[in-house]
């Protein structure tokens, strides 16, 4: 169950490297009363918010859309998965992205199946903070931040580069009204949240019954969950690192 929650947490599946990744990590958190605060208003949007709204869209949503629906988001990240392969040197896998881009794109109608699984082209989603690490940047102090929950200063930094690789950012540069760029950006970002929400729904629940401290359980998740997408899934222990 722990597991499933790292894996839904960041919406992702493991990133295969070429090269050794960096060395494992331990938290570091100098403004932990700051993220606590941050960390308990995201909680209470959850409890208050996303949940009611996601089992809602559960209901009304049949599964095979909510994975067509999370396919298509997945596939409009291959420009951030492309860069991150760039910067990680790993070209193997940039053809790869590719492949699966044009695929799904094509012949899995605009990205909602994934024809290219079947093809041997699985997912490896990445993003520029795993890149740098990749690289050996440190990942600096652990941050909350409002909404998107669990980072550091290293992961931050590559979610900010990654913001102009999101298709749904030009809408902002159209001649389109400005309720209508609003309703576009918001309203994507809302159903990609929601639909995300979804799945998370049991891990959050357990995550929450089992930890004594739910904020520090999701601060070890990220951690783990991040030296797991460096080392393919399977990190080897620190003292054979």
């Amino acid at each position: 169950m722990k597991n499933h929650l790292l894996k839904v947490l960041l919406c992702g599946s493991v990133w295969a490297l070429s090269v050794s990744p960096a060395m494992a990590e331990e938290p570091w958190d100098p403004i932990e009363p700051v993220n606590r605060g941050i960390f308990w208003f995201n909680d209470k949007f959850d409890n208050y918010v996303a949940e009611p709204v996601s089992q809602g869209y559960d209901w009304l949503v049949p599964d095979t859309v909510q994975t067509g629906i999370g396919n298509f988001f997945s596939n409009i990240k291959y420009p951030i998965y492309l860069l991150s392969d760039l910067i990680a040197l790993d070209f193997k896998q940039a053809l790869n992205d590719t492949g699966r881009f044009v695929i799904n794109s094509t012949l899995g109608v605009a990205g909602f199946i994934d024809v290219a699984k079947g093809m041997k082209l699985e997912e490896q989603a990445k993003d520029v903070g795993l890149s740098l690490a990749y690289h050996g940047v440190p990942a600096g102090p652990y941050l909350v931040l409002p909404f998107l929950g669990p980072s550091n200063l290293r992961d931050g930094t590559g979610r900010l580069v990654q913001v102009p690789l999101d298709p749904v950012f030009y809408i902002n540069f159209t001649n389109a009204s400005a309720s209508t760029k609003w309703a576009v950006t918001g309203g994507s970002k809302a159903l990609e949240f929601t639909n995300t929400r979804v799945n998370m729904a049991e891990a959050i629940k357990a995550a929450k019954e089992s930890s004594l401290d739910y904020y520090l359980f999701v601060q070890s998740a990220y951690y783990q969950y991040r030296r797991g997408l460096l080392y393919k899934g399977n990190p080897p222990d620190e003292e054979e690192e």
